[in-house]
């Protein structure tokens, strides 16, 4: 009897995305991002005061500035606030290097002090964050600013004047704060004022936007700590960073449905309240789960197939970087009608740099390594990786899938020349059918030729 292979090409090629790459300055308005004024655009076109300001702020009227920048005039070589005091220069505080860029007033030092923002909780600030990705990658010249942003931002605090006059500096630290705290998940953004004399910035002044206010971050954060314990609860406290890397990644996939208009989806609360999101959403939780694991990891920012803005994980376990992409192993996402959906995909758990080149773009806030180990890829690690055609491993492999009773078997050559091979033995041999159930006729199988992967349906 003749026997017949169903070839369903490069199921799980995925070329959709969705995460909102903000400069942090303003709200996008959609799931892929939007351009906005650039800061020098904004600075030749838009002037207002501080009373405007404050207008703006109260009654919420369009001023045409979705940036969220306002800029104020000063028309002398220093600042002066309401209160007609001068402003200094760094040169004249005895602690310089907690005031490396701006020109601040005496009232600005007691407001900021008023708040709590002084230098023996910005040394602890920096202290707390040493470890984190961004915070260990970024210019650490700007390592008080970061804190600075992260005290402003978790206290609530509005109109903060920060150690930089520069929004360049600002929207960059932002950015780092952000990558490194998936726990902050009521912001969207931020506004700042920019005072400047004669034309030259001299101070900027700071403000977080919220999605939350404070009773309902409360209330979210009551539900991501019973989701967080429930996550605990599955997986042991000796495990191995591989295995607690693996388990979260398939958590998340399973507790989690890819949904483009889901909510709050550049956050945890879509993943762990509403169990649907987007990549950054995913990202963020698997980076936040992580955390409580003791396993380092980063959001890493980007494009996917066809130039769409993307968000997945670098982690950094035994010794080694990897980069994970939770959103492309969900099998919500992709191919929906796909006879291959009904599990995961593990093409994209533990991979290197050259893998994920091929259909990842890097285009990160801080730079990102050379990921080239694969000692703990899932395909290695699970003895589903082929540097040759093997009968026997072949065999257990397939022995061992039906024993457990799963729906598919995927493989992984080690070049596209084993893959190659791999499928002409399998597949113009038509060994395939030596490794089935006694009688099969026909066999359906998908392939991923950027990952050398082959997957067969068994059941």
């Amino acid at each position: 009897m003749k026997k017949y292979l169903i070839v369903i090409m490069a199921v799980f090629i995925i070329t959709m995305a969705g995460i909102v790459i903000a400069t942090n300055i303003f709200e996008t308005k959609n799931d892929i991002g939007e351009s906005v004024f650039s800061f020098e655009t904004l600075k030749a076109t838009f002037k207002v005061d501080k009373k405007k300001i404050a207008e703006q702020r109260k009654t919420g009227e369009d001023t045409g500035n979705p940036a969220g920048v306002f800029l104020v005039d000063v028309d002398t070589s220093y600042v002066n606030d309401e209160s007609g005091e001068s402003g200094k220069s760094v040169s004249e505080y005895s602690d310089t290097e907690f005031f490396h860029a701006s020109v601040l007033t005496e009232k600005d030092i007691k407001t900021r002090e008023e708040y709590g923002l002084t230098k023996e909780k910005i040394t602890e600030l920096c202290a707390e964050n040493a470890g984190f990705y961004c915070y260990e990658t970024m210019e650490e010249s700007l390592h008080q600013l970061y804190a600075e942003i992260l005290y402003a931002t978790t206290e609530r605090l509005s109109e903060v004047p920060l150690c930089t006059r520069e929004q360049k500096e600002l929207d960059y630290a932002y950015r780092c704060v952000m990558n490194d705290h998936p726990e902050i998940y009521t912001v969207s953004g931020y506004t700042c004022v920019l005072h400047s004399a004669n034309n030259t910035p001299v101070k900027i002044v700071y403000t977080a936007k919220y999605t939350m206010t404070e009773h309902e971050e409360v209330a979210a954060k009551r539900q991501i700590d019973a989701y967080t314990k429930q996550f605990l609860s599955g997986i042991r406290k000796d495990a191995s960073d591989y295995d607690k890397v693996k388990y979260t990644y398939e958590y998340l996939i399973d507790h989690t449905e890819y949904v483009l208009d889901s909510k709050e989806n550049q956050n945890i609360c879509s993943v762990m309240l509403y169990n649907q999101s987007v990549c950054l959403g995913y990202a963020k939780s698997m980076q936040y789960l992580l955390r409580q694991l003791n396993v380092k990891s980063t959001v890493v920012e980007g494009l996917a197939t066809g130039g769409e803005p993307h968000a997945w994980n670098m982690v950094h376990i035994h010794n080694a970087y990897y980069f994970v992409d939770v959103t492309w192993g969900d099998s919500s996402y992709g191919a929906a009608d796909s006879v291959f959906t009904q599990g995961m995909n593990y093409d994209y758990l533990n991979i290197t740099s050259d893998e994920l080149a091929k259909s990842h773009i890097i285009d990160n806030v801080v730079p990102i390594p050379r990921c080239v180990e694969i000692a703990d890829n899932y395909y290695v690690r699970e003895g589903l990786y082929f540097d040759r055609i093997n009968p026997s491993v072949l065999s257990a492999v397939f022995k061992e899938a039906f024993k457990k009773g799963e729906q598919h078997v995927t493989i992984k050559c080690s070049s596209d020349a084993v893959f190659q091979e791999m499928k002409d033995y399998l597949l113009e041999e038509q060994k395939i059918f030596d490794y089935m159930s006694e009688g099969t006729e026909s066999i359906s199988y998908g392939e991923n030729p950027d990952m050398f992967t082959l997957t067969f349906l068994i059941k």
